[in-house]
């Protein structure tokens, strides 16, 4: 199994933590689980991520 990389913020210097975020599109929101920052709320957003789930998410409001 492989172990993933810990992510640091790099404004705070602390290690990114797996959090539930709110993201917002078109009025409306969804929620995902993503690293985040613990101190300042900074969210890393991976390539995979943007280039997949999220961007389904977009193009299926934009359709409504």
């Amino acid at each position: 199994m492989e172990e993933k990389q810990k992510l640091i913020c790099d404004k705070c210097k602390v290690e990114m933590v797996e959090l539930e975020v709110e993201f917002s599109y078109l009025n409306r929101s969804f929620r995902h689980k993503v690293p985040r920052c613990p101190e300042c709320g900074q969210v890393h957003i991976s390539e995979k991520l943007a280039s997949g789930r999220m961007s389904d998410v977009e193009k299926n409001l934009e359709e409504k």
